[in-house]
């Protein structure tokens, strides 16, 4: 797995590079978000580092190509690459592709590794840390262009939030910023 995480590490990474998105520090933050709730809750640590590194490795080559609403399935067909090179077993290769496919929120998750990416990804944008970074990466956007975009993955990930402990540790945050939102956009 170690290996694999490095390989993982280097694509995701390398990606941010190439293409400026995801966010390296919404990377980060949803990596070290789904570790500690991996920790908290009992699932495996490395499944989760691997789902969140790879679950948005390819949204910048989709948002390029105007295929945003494609990028999970972009991201785990270039997923489906290393780790058909891996020699990781079947269950922990099945676990990764599921933490990447269910990343947006399912009715039923298939692991509490894919339940925790999905939440830890959901930090990106309702947590006061994840949307400072989106507000100053976003920074050149038109102004009611990115209050709207905004508001809208609040909302988003706020709806696709599915453990007590991220939706305790967010609920204030998430008010706080749609507060602020409603406040700009009627300013706007």
């Amino acid at each position: 797995m170690d290996q694999f995480l490095i390989e993982a590490r280097k694509l995701a990474y390398g990606e941010v590079e190439k293409t400026g998105m995801p966010i390296k520090l919404h990377v980060d933050l949803a990596t070290e978000t789904a570790q500690r709730l991996a920790k908290e809750l009992g699932a495996n640590i490395k499944i989760v580092e691997a789902g969140t590194l790879l679950m948005d490795c390819l949204i910048g080559q989709a948002m390029k190509e105007n295929r945003s609403n494609e990028h999970v399935n972009m991201s785990l067909a270039k997923a489906n690459e290393l780790l058909d090179a891996s020699s990781l077993s079947l269950d922990e290769k099945e676990n990764i592709r599921h933490c990447i496919l269910e990343h947006h929120g399912v009715k039923s998750f298939y692991s509490i590794e894919s339940e925790v990416c999905c939440n830890a990804d959901c930090y990106r944008f309702i947590s006061i840390k994840g949307f400072s970074y989106a507000m100053r990466y976003l920074r050149g956007m038109p102004f009611e262009n990115l209050v709207n975009l905004l508001s809208a993955k609040a909302e988003e990930k706020w709806n696709a939030l599915s453990l007590d402990v991220s939706k305790n540790e967010l609920s204030n945050q998430y008010k706080l910023i749609m507060s602020l939102l409603a406040t700009l956009s009627s300013k706007s």
